[in-house]
């Protein structure tokens, strides 16, 4: 996936929408922009009428695909993708054995497919989103990735429209429960902007169960690890679940667990209890695709028999926004790694390195060992291409990045800059040692092809910017010099 579709998906994600339409409407733009020779449009799959109804389309009036056509759900696409009876993408949509028969590709005559569904956090599938394209071979993995992304961030909006519409209803029916409404609208206008909602999850435990501490769990690993808290500061605290069927099943049950006597309950650890002043407790499941993805624990400082009536169905839909909001949060880490890392080589990308590289530095200050930096080029790519074509082009900068990376050590940083130029960190090189390292690196570049390099040691002084500058005017000198050569700067 190019950068721009990252940044384009990045946005989506973080965006405001005034409703799932305005989100829709907003996807379908980003999309058209980013493939606009293709048919896109998000689609509702309609299980109760047996209809598969088009919400919103772009580039369909060609072959009728408009807003609200419907047609029955087992002659779409959509449909045998979201069952997965066939694939997300096909770009031989004649020839398929499913898609190739169905009525729709009577009525568009696709070359291309490519859908992804629109899955709530319970598993359900309510529609899809997609794209047709009438050649063959037109979409990649790339494009599969950035739908996807992109569904995620319609079906969280979807959810945080239908959470509010139950909020309302909730305002309705909880007039005299007012006490804590006003902390779960915070949770939920957190969520519609994109915010972290996690802590803002936990305020709102501790308002509406009138307690003065609340954590969020997550999984992590066999463990559980506190992602957010509220009314207390401490450092992450991380609980051991022992046996499910006794005191693990605070953390594996899909039901609310109370504990009366926190005090002498082997759910919560000592030093837990004594810096929370524990007397009782209730965990609240936070449940996403029928599994526990989390565990809101609500702490009082007095003893209680039992958990409150009034307290408990406002923590259940806490526990739904919950998992929105710790769905938001796997999401942006997620598309935080993809900027970080290079889609194609899976190397770290030009913004990774001009992160690490100053860390490197100050690494190499402290321990008061040498660090050199190094630009190799793959030589002679444009005559390459122009041979071979650029799909054996991007083939052979993706064979190279394995090949240099295997004559690494772990210790080594190699990063992609942009092309065919990548970028070394050697720490605890010095400068003939690193033009050692940099000689076996250029040797394993594949496909008989040679590549240049420019290496300069730290001074110990100079800024990363500098230093980096001195590298690409050796690489410049060892281009001039006749290629296939390491130039060691001045």
């Amino acid at each position: 996936m190019d950068s721009s579709a990252i940044k384009a998906a990045a946005a989506a994600s973080s965006a405001t929408y005034r409703s799932f339409a305005d989100a829709t409407r907003s996807v379908l733009d980003l999309l058209e922009s980013h493939m606009p020779s293709a048919i896109l449009y998000l689609a509702h799959l309609d299980r109760g009428q047996f209809i598969h109804r088009v919400v919103d389309s772009r580039n369909g009036g060609a072959i009728g695909l408009r807003s609200n056509l419907a047609i029955p759900l087992t002659d779409a696409f959509c449909a045998h993708m979201s069952e997965d009876r066939a694939p997300r993408l096909c770009n031989d949509v004649p020839h398929h054995e499913v898609y190739g028969t169905l009525p729709m590709q009577q009525r568009v005559v696709a070359g291309s497919y490519l859908g992804v569904p629109l899955e709530l956090s319970d598993g359900t599938r309510v529609g899809s989103l997609a794209a047709l394209h009438h050649e063959l071979g037109v979409f990649r993995a790339a494009d599969e990735q950035l739908f996807t992304m992109l569904a995620r961030v319609l079906a969280s909006e979807l959810e945080r429209e239908s959470n509010e519409r139950d909020l309302r209803r909730f305002n309705d029916m909880l007039r005299d429960q007012a006490r804590g409404m006003g902390s779960i609208g915070k949770v939920a206008r957190a969520l519609a902007a994109g915010e972290d909602a996690r802590t803002a999850v936990c305020e709102a435990a501790c308002d509406v169960a009138g307690a003065p501490v609340a954590f969020l769990l997550e999984p992590s690993g066999r463990d559980f690890v506190s992602t957010a808290m509220a009314g207390v500061e401490l450092a992450p605290v991380t609980i051991q679940p022992r046996d499910s069927a006794g005191p693990g099943r605070a953390f594996t049950s899909k039901e609310t667990y109370f504990v009366p006597d926190a005090g002498s309950h082997p759910a919560l650890a000592p030093p837990l209890v004594e810096a929370t002043r524990a007397r009782s407790a209730v965990f609240e499941p936070i449940l996403r695709d029928g599994h526990v993805a989390g565990v809101l624990i609500v702490i009082w400082q007095a003893a209680l028999e039992a958990l409150p009536d009034a307290p408990a169905g406002v923590l259940r839909l806490l526990a739904a926004q919950g998992a929105v909001a710790i769905e938001h949060a796997a999401l942006r880490a997620r598309m935080d790694a993809m900027a970080l890392t290079d889609p194609h080589t899976g190397l770290a990308t030009r913004r990774s390195f001009d992160d690490e590289l100053p860390r490197e530095l100050a690494r190499s200050r402290r321990s008061d060992t040498p660090l050199s930096v190094a630009v190799i080029d793959i030589d002679h790519m444009s005559a390459f291409n122009m041979l071979r074509g650029e799909r054996e082009g991007d083939m052979l900068i993706k064979e190279t990045a394995a090949r240099w990376r295997n004559e690494l050590r772990e210790v080594d940083l190699l990063a992609r800059l942009e092309g065919t130029e990548f970028a070394m960190v050697l720490p605890g090189c010095g400068l003939g040692e690193a033009c050692e390292v940099l000689d076996r690196v250029r040797a394993a570049t594949p496909r008989g092809q040679t590549a240049s390099a420019g290496v300069a040691r730290w001074d110990g002084e100079e800024p990363s910017e500098l230093l980096v500058a001195r590298c690409q005017d050796a690489l410049t000198a060892a281009k001039s010099s006749g290629r296939n050569v390491t130039m060691a700067a001045d």
